[in-house]
């Protein structure tokens, strides 16, 4: 069946049923005007506003204004990390300035519409039998512009062995050819017969390139005052104004709208003449997943990305004068910039009205044209799309609606938007149809923007990175540039500088950002794309936040203390247990948050971080990999599975019932809807802390419903020994996808210990039951999307029990150094929810009932009741207990 019959279904159920391309649009009011008054489309498409206020623009007025440039100097002046930083900016200009001739620009930017640097895959990595991802693995330099290398395979493209044989010719405009890889076509997602184009590539990945250098001379010109910079960056703006509006919308999967952008922009998903697709796709008048994929100067769906370069190197320049004082640009120059350039990329952006982590970096974009044009209904745009995203797509509570990952994605889709608009006010004389103007913007404080940066601070671990839930890479972090942007705007949250000190020294000389300085400005390879504020390969990273928005002197105020503290948010649900005085000495996570876009079949996992590693570890993100379903499944997390089937999807939701913290011991405990056929699908956990590093986690799963339940976790590597136990294999055993398949009887208490890559050692008590099993299995366990992992496996174990009733696996995890573990002996001395925990200090009783009870322990002399409760007996007499009803 061709793949583009079902398109428009594919569409509608990947809205509706968890593919998540799209959240809908949410009607929260705006603090600054109400619904009514932003504009439709029709208004966002009338440019007669930016004729009447474009000249009452002052620049620059965008995310580096006047007051930043001065903060700028002043930090060249006084620290050697921005002088450092300043002569890198120069470096690379000089490397390459010489380059910007006529010919290199009409070299670099075709007439020829771009394609995008994804959706390629690599026809020779398949004939190898290499693995293929979908995007491909690519590397380019600005030194061979015209062709890109296949970082797996090391064949370079285009390439005689794989010609471009299939060539589209479109009819809209000037004519352009825009040529295909025959042979066998490929599976990309969902797309059955994809083609890929190195080419058009190319073509993206040299304007990618070109945008980057022209943002950075714009900057050179700014700190420098150099006017050879800023007539350079002129000249690729006016190459860029020329060839943008022949630029045709498309999609990274290869289809192009052969026809007036505009025209396309307005009706992608019912074009009204057929679009260019490769063959044997037929055309049907939409292009494949609409405006997802859909651009100009690349299809990635992410316009923005370009035109947040391009707007900024205009505002930072435009204004700029010759050596004699008349200006550099000639006012038909400037027109046709604004024009041709800047409100033309604004046709199929302000035409995409719903809302995903794609679409509020595109109105983010629109908002900042806007702005630097004098169109405050383009603002208005913008604006809309960040109140819909800090009011709908963030949560109430101000954490990610998807994973730490994608939350920082979306961040960067929307840093520019309150940066930008600091003090932003309509320009002179606007008033909108209710006779009213937009004064002073501040979205820092007047919004919910100040608790999605608290939550992304509270989220964090002990190292300061993420911890890999739904989908989220294992080393995500928050990086300096966004720490700064805290610093500088909610200075009255001493946490957020002792945050950028821990990052930086106390001292603000060492900078993370910059150690990501490529000096050669070139374009190694395109990788899932955090959307962090600045180009990890370009040389402004990180330090240009520092350069920009930090204040010269803040080194030498006083040194906070920084600390995490348990958290749960309301809205996430996702519970966060910490110990050490400061909170970064472990981490446990128990996640009750329902199934979304990019969350992942993990309903109560349990994660345990300690002393820099992962205990019980999270696979983490594969992006885009073919294989990543394999990440994503509940076997893949250390939680209960039910008749060896995947958790449910659609309808799956979780509940905090408990979460309590006391000096000595924290508990909390969460349900879930995870199993249609589940009648009790809950999880108790109980960090129990006696300092200095001693301290465990005792977990209760109670689970009934199903035939079969499976309680999984698994090793976080293969160094790993299982003790008083002896599992045998059995070859004629499947389970799941395992490999290497051991049994045993595990009605007993057994446990496992392995070392991690740190030298941090992880012991697992199992605590057995009547009627239960154990496997052992070799299973999936690659982390890494550009597969240098590939092949990677671990251990998982799997405590099996059968029956409809109601059951409950219990175990204790300890982290530790070498001849420092704490726990000596556990027992389970009731099987319905009690038990002993020997230690080098004394004796801990941890009770979890399903409902609640009284026990009494007559060696000890105490009673427990209630549905919780623990306590620590030591040196012959209680130390501390805890209760709750």
């Amino acid at each position: 069946m061709n793949n583009k019959t079902h398109r428009r279904e594919f569409l509608k159920q990947s809205t509706l049923l968890g593919l998540g391309l799209y959240i809908n649009p949410i009607n929260y009011p705006s603090k600054y005007l109400s619904k009514n008054n932003y504009p439709d489309t029709e208004q966002l498409m009338d440019w007669s506003d930016w004729e009447k206020y474009r000249k009452k623009v002052h620049h620059p007025c965008l995310t580096i204004k006047q007051e930043n440039k001065e903060l700028a100097l002043k930090n060249i002046q006084n620290h050697d990390w921005a002088k450092d930083h300043f002569e890198r900016i120069e470096q690379v200009i000089q490397n390459h300035i010489a380059k910007i001739t006529p010919e290199f620009l009409l070299e670099m930017i075709e007439e020829t519409t771009p394609g995008d640097p994804l959706w390629t895959p690599c026809p020779s990595c398949r004939d190898k039998g290499l693995p293929v991802h979908p995007h491909g693995l690519w590397a380019w330099d600005v030194e061979k512009p015209h062709e890109i290398q296949c970082t797996a395979c090391h064949v370079v493209f285009p390439n005689n062995e794989y010609p471009e044989e299939i060539v589209l010719e479109t009819k809209w405009g000037k004519p352009q050819k825009i040529s295909y890889c025959g042979g066998e076509p490929f599976v990309i997602f969902r797309y059955k017969e994809g083609r890929p184009s190195f080419t058009a590539n190319v073509r993206a990945r040299r304007v990618q390139w070109i945008a980057g250098f022209c943002k950075t001379l714009a900057e050179g010109y700014l700190l420098t005052g150099n006017y050879s910079y800023a007539a350079k960056c002129r000249e690729i703006l006016l190459r860029l104004a020329e060839c943008y509006p022949g630029w045709l919308v498309h999609v990274g999967y290869g289809e192009y709208a052969d026809m007036a952008p505009k025209t396309a922009a307005l009706n992608i998903m019912n074009l009204p003449e057929p679009e260019l697709c490769p063959p044997p796709n037929k055309p049907d008048h939409a292009l494949w997943t609409g405006f997802w994929s859909a651009g100009r100067a690349s299809g990635v769906g992410l316009e923005a990305d370009f035109v947040r370069k391009v707007v900024t190197a205009y505002d930072l320049t435009c204004q700029a004068k010759k050596t004699d004082g008349s200006s550099l640009f000639s006012e038909a120059e400037k027109i046709k910039i604004e024009k041709d350039l800047l409100l033309e990329s604004t046709l199929l952006l302000v035409c995409d009205k719903k809302l995903n982590n794609k679409s509020v970096s595109n109105r983010t974009a629109v908002a900042l044209v806007g702005m630097c044009v004098g169109h405050p209904g383009l603002v208005r745009f913008g604006l809309e799309g960040f109140d819909m995203t800090i009011n709908g797509w963030y949560l109430p509570d101000g954490t990610t609606s998807e994973s730490p990952f994608y939350g920082l994605m979306t961040l960067g889709g929307i840093w520019d938007m309150a940066q930008a608009g600091q003090g932003y006010s309509d320009p002179e004389g606007y008033r909108d149809s209710d006779g009213k103007r937009i004064e002073r913007l501040d979205l820092y404080h007047a919004t919910n923007y100040k608790s999605v940066w608290e939550a992304f601070y509270n989220g964090l671990q002990g190292d300061l990175k993420y911890p890999p839930y739904a989908d989220s890479f294992v080393n995500t972090t928050l990086d300096v540039a966004y720490v700064d942007l805290m610093v500088a705007n909610y200075p009255e949250k001493k946490s957020y500088l002792a945050l950028l000190k821990e990052m930086c020294g106390d001292a603000l000389l060492l900078h993370s950002g910059s150690q990501r300085f490529n000096s050669e400005f070139t374009e190694s390879e395109v990788e899932p794309v955090l959307r962090l504020p600045y180009d990890l390969t370009k040389p402004n990273g990180a330090l240009s936040f520092s350069l920009y928005y930090r204040k010269p002197q803040l080194s030498q105020e006083s040194n906070p203390v920084l600390k995490f503290t348990d958290w749960c948010p309301p809205n996430l649900q996702i519970g966060h247990f910490r110990t050490g005085v400061d909170g970064r000495e472990s981490l446990v996570l128990l996640s009750a948050s329902p199934w979304g876009t990019h969350h992942e079949n993990d309903s109560l996992n349990l994660y345990y971080w300690k002393k820099g590693t992962a205990l019980l570890s999270d696979l983490g993100y594969l992006w885009d990999h073919p294989h990543k379903p394999n990440n994503i499944r509940a076997l893949a997390h250390n939680t209960v599975l039910l008749d060896e089937q995947n958790q449910i999807k659609k309808g799956r939701g979780g509940e905090v019932l408990l979460f309590k913290t006391f000096p000595k011991v924290k508990v909390m405990e969460m349900a879930s809807t995870a199993y249609s056929q589940a009648l009790v699908y809950k999880r108790t956990t109980i960090l129990v802390d006696h300092g200095n590093g001693q301290s465990y986690v005792v977990d209760f799963f109670r689970v009934q419903g199903g035939e079969i339940q499976d309680y999984v976790f698994h090793a976080s590597t293969n160094d790993m020994e299982i003790l008083d136990i002896a599992p045998n294999p059995d070859p004629e055993l499947s389970l799941y996808d395992f490999s290497d398949i051991r049994t045993a009887k595990g009605n007993r208490t057994w446990k496992s210990q392995w070392k991690s890559e740190t030298g941090v050692y992880t012991k697992a008590w199992c605590l057995g039951q009547e009627g239960e099993e154990m496997f052992v299995g070799t299973g999936w366990g690659q982390r890494d999307w550009k597969n240098a992992d590939i092949g990677a496996t671990i251990p998982y174990f799997v405590r099996r029990k059968r029956g409809n009733e109601l059951q409950t696996f219990v175990s204790v995890f300890e982290g530790f150094e070498k001849g420092t573990s704490i726990v000596k002996k556990v027992e389970l001395i009731d099987k319905q929810g009690l038990v002993r925990v020997e230690t080098t200090l004394g004796v801990d009783y941890i009770m979890s009932l399903h409902n609640k009870g009284e026990v009494s322990i007559e060696s000890d002399k105490i009673k427990l009741s209630g549905h919780f409760a623990a306590a620590s007996v030591q040196n012959g007499g209680l130390v501390w207990k805890e209760t709750l009803p």
